[in-house]
């Protein structure tokens, strides 16, 4: 029996789990902290891949599976979870939306004072060319569902200590390991508290849905 196989993975139940779910509304909104330490797979992750299982049970991080796309992530209480939802029929490209829905957080940080951020990679936030988000889509005929995962303080060091090297990597990355790559708000010279960095996504986030935007299904 190998460590892989005493996994537990249990399902995904944070606040945002449901919002891709239509229920008559345009579009939705969620951002939140996340509420310990945890690994989320995605739908398709293979956690033997993804994960350092061996480091993952010992230290009693529980591990979650999305039923959304994208590679493992490791969150923390010292990260901002941010979930979009868009519903209706006409759609735009999937790095249409990337670069859309990231300019809502690069232009809401900006507001608190953080400069320099750029949309890296296929789908990436990141500074001097390392990551400070990670985002993902996930879409159908009816939604399109973006989450992002800012890392608002955490030690890369603690990511590194969780996860594999990614199965698909972007060019920029070039190879590095999650601490040499990925980095924090924080670590940049921006202390910013959290509740101020939530209300100025939502507040972006609502700027950018006024009219004339979604497009009418």
């Amino acid at each position: 029996m190998t460590d892989a196989d005493s996994l537990r993975v249990m399902p995904y139940d944070l606040p945002d789990a449901d919002l891709h779910a239509p229920d008559g509304e345009t579009h939705r909104c969620r951002v939140f902290v996340p509420p310990r330490r945890m690994a989320v797979i995605g739908k398709g992750s293979d956690p033997r891949v993804e994960l350092n299982v061996e480091t993952i049970l010992a230290d009693g991080i529980p591990v979650m599976r999305r039923n959304t796309g994208g590679c493992a992530v490791i969150l923390s209480p010292r990260m901002l979870a941010v979930a979009f939802a868009l519903f209706g029929k006409q759609q735009q490209k999937s790095s249409d939306y990337f670069c859309l829905f990231n300019g809502v957080i690069i232009r809401a940080l900006h507001a608190l004072g953080v400069t320099e951020l750029e949309h890296a990679g296929t789908s990436d936030i990141a500074r001097h060319g390392r990551k400070i988000a990670g985002t993902a889509i996930y879409r159908n005929r009816e939604v399109v569902f973006y989450h992002a995962i800012v890392n608002v303080a955490e030690d890369p060091r603690m990511i590194e200590r969780y996860l594999a090297l990614p199965p698909r990597m972007p060019d920029y990355r070039a190879a590095r390991g999650h601490a040499d790559f990925v980095t924090s708000l924080d670590e940049q010279g921006f202390r910013l508290e959290f509740d101020a960095v939530h209300r100025e996504v939502e507040e972006e986030y609502d700027r950018l849905m006024q009219p004339p935007f979604p497009p009418e299904a």
